[in-house]
């Protein structure tokens, strides 16, 4: 298998795919604050957020479904994928208990659970062109939605995407095996703890400062932090081909090759979103306008949060792709308890501010534990985030001189701009 064939094929596909999802929110806020106003913005967006937040629980087998259909397509055994499927989308259905007591938030996050489970296993599969074509069709649904409710939006987005996924699936479905699911259950427990600390850092900045702050804050953290969460679906773009490629190389012991695929995905990645977020910080004026919010330092913040969670992501994923698993969860889950307590102290009294500090704090915790555990455990080398240590001083300048932070970095970062933009046209010669 090429595998760099795979990531071109997979992130042109996720582009699209990831691109249009992430955008759906960012689209969203914009059409609902300037609709419905920046309070009834916090408002939804808190409903919108506990429910991803409980979906990530009721996927609770879906990053393992994706990391064991790849490690037995890696080892040729098929039939054994059968054996999984089943139990990881019956699982989500859990959340329809919760029905009686908020019917919003049960059917929202039983179709955003199965919307992770389908994502997750088609990846797996290599095909990840196949939910480019869900979301698309689920995009659909969304635009149609605006005509009808506040929620609607969500309700056909998910709903049509959840549709589309058990559909293909169905033909992969089978009986589950004592060995197989025995296997699963065991790496879904740290996977999910991992991804619950995670989903908690994602979507808890907007229902918490909703809670701690009131509604109109959050609708100003919801402009600013949905606009910077613009920058999380690149990771995913690439997460989407390298992970399923982590759980192959490690199920054909090739340790070698999995070093330099983090080393090069995190340079990558490091660099791509540190030329976003300069973009972001030269059209803030206009997002302003959209919204109807004011930005400056506390936008600066939350882009600066946002990027060192991209920075991290491929290296958590080496850890949680293979035997270290329990590393990856336990470094999750101690950014997301430092910024809980962050956030508790400083969002009541610094609002906005103190949702993006905590955010930070977080995020850069998490970082630091994981950028030493892939240089022990895989010899990452630490010179691939040097594109992102590069860009944060100049971007802190940028928030007064936007323009010139930006042809400050490109001056510094030819060389590796030009490496990056050789490596993509190699690989889809390939």
């Amino acid at each position: 298998m090429d595998k760099r064939k795979v990531i071109i094929r997979h992130s042109l596909a996720s582009i699209i795919a990831l691109a249009v999802f992430g955008g759906s929110r960012f689209l969203y806020n914009i059409v609902v604050a300037r609709r419905y106003g920046v309070e009834v913005l916090g408002e939804v967006n808190s409903i919108i957020s506990q429910a991803f937040l409980l979906a990530g629980f009721l996927a609770f087998f879906s990053v393992g479904l994706g990391k064991f259909t790849a490690e037995f397509l890696g080892r040729g055994e098929r039939e054994r994928i059968k054996a999984i499927t089943g139990i990881s989308y019956i699982f989500p259905f859990l959340g329809l208990l919760l029905a009686p007591i908020n019917l919003q938030l049960a059917v929202l996050s039983v179709m955003r659970a199965l919307q992770l489970t389908f994502r997750s296993f088609v990846y797996g599969l290599h095909r990840g062109e196949v939910y480019a074509y869900a979301v698309l069709l689920g995009f659909l649904g969304f635009i149609v939605g605006f005509l009808d409710g506040v929620l609607m939006p969500y309700y056909l987005l998910l709903g049509m995407i959840s549709a589309f996924g058990l559909g293909y699936s169905m033909k992969f479905l089978g009986r589950p095996k004592g060995k197989e699911v025995k296997a699963l259950v065991k790496y879904s427990g740290w996977a999910f703890l991992g991804s619950i600390a995670g989903i908690f850092l994602l979507q808890a900045p907007y229902f918490l400062t909703e809670k701690l702050a009131g509604s109109r804050i959050a609708g100003a953290v919801s402009a600013m932090l949905s606009t910077s969460f613009l920058l999380s679906y690149m990771p995913q773009v690439v997460q989407s081909a390298i992970v399923p490629l982590y759980a192959f190389d490690y199920g054909r012991g090739r340790k070698n090759e999995i070093k330099v695929l983090a080393e090069e995905a995190t340079s990558l990645l490091s660099l791509m979103t540190a030329l976003v977020v300069f973009l972001m910080l030269i059209f803030s004026n206009i997002l302003e306008n959209l919204f109807g919010v004011n930005f400056s330092w506390p936008f600066l913040l939350s882009l600066l949060a946002v990027e060192v969670y991209v920075v991290f992501n491929p290296l958590i994923n080496v850890l949680s792709s293979t035997e270290y698993i329990k590393r990856a969860a336990l470094y999750s889950l101690t950014g997301a308890i430092i910024s809980l307590f962050l956030w508790l102290l400083l969002i009541p009294r610094l609002h906005e501010v103190g949702t993006f500090l905590g955010l930070l704090a977080g995020y850069s915790t998490i970082f630091l534990l994981v950028l030493a555990e892939a240089r022990r455990r895989f010899e990452v080398k630490i010179t691939s985030i040097r594109p992102f240590v590069l860009a944060v001083p100049f971007q802190v300048i940028s928030i007064k001189l936007p323009v010139l932070g930006l042809i400050l970095y490109l001056l510094m970062e030819y060389k590796d701009i030009r490496r990056g933009i050789k490596l993509f046209l190699r690989g889809t010669k390939s």
